[in-house]
């Protein structure tokens, strides 16, 4: 096999994507740990941040953490949780209800790609969060085939991640983050909800590019 130095060069981009994938999964996911409060604050994801034009760093930095974060985990509540919020389902935005066809595909697709949820989970598979995680493991593979300098191999990765864009998160996510930074009320979240859609939309013209080569 030849080998291709221009693998692994593309191979920084697929990883700084599932970095990003992920950091955002665990925003959605679960309410801010001091952990999650400690990534933001990182070197590498204030210039990331600043990249998408956001101030998030900056307001995490400027608050008294333990306040910051007593906040935060009331307003996730507010927001993800209790009647009256907005859930953060595919199947709801689109169907209606929990656990329709669309979160019935979403984890069909993530046992095609070999992954299962465990038994003991408590979110649907089509929650944002758990669709964010699974962009970034795709993106994942994809950067650690280019290392290895495996060019067909991570053109199936992100040929998966072009799918499952077009066919789950593009179809529902954007109206979501606008509902979401409508209803915050902690500039946290409102942050959130517009980094996050400015986040996808590179995703979106990144994606597009590719398919119109």
């Amino acid at each position: 096999m030849i080998e291709s130095p221009i693998y692994p060069l593309r191979a920084e981009p697929a990883k700084s994507r599932s970095n990003l994938y992920r950091l955002f999964s665990a925003l959605y996911l679960r309410e801010v740990s001091p952990d999650v409060l400690k990534t933001l604050k990182s070197r590498e994801v204030s210039a990331v941040f600043e990249e998408l034009d956001s101030d998030i760093v900056r307001l995490v930095s400027n608050a008294k953490e333990e306040d910051l974060l007593n906040d935060l985990a009331e307003e996730y509540a507010a927001l993800f949780i209790v009647p009256g919020g907005i859930p953060p389902y595919e199947s709801v935005r689109l169907e209606g209800q929990l656990y329709q066809k669309s979160a019935l595909e979403v984890e069909e697709f993530y046992k095609k790609c070999g992954l299962l949820i465990r038994d003991d989970f408590t979110l649907f598979p089509d929650h944002i969060g758990m669709e964010f995680e699974f962009m970034g493991y795709l993106a994942d593979k994809e950067a650690g085939s280019l290392i290895n300098n495996t060019g067909d191999e991570a053109e199936k990765w992100l040929e998966l991640q072009m799918e499952f864009f077009e066919g789950h998160i593009s179809r529902w996510t954007f109206k979501f983050l606008q509902d979401m930074e409508k209803c915050a009320f902690h500039p946290f979240y409102k942050g959130l909800a517009e980094l996050t859609q400015r986040f996808l939309e590179t995703e979106k013209e990144f994606f597009m590019e590719i398919a119109n080569n």
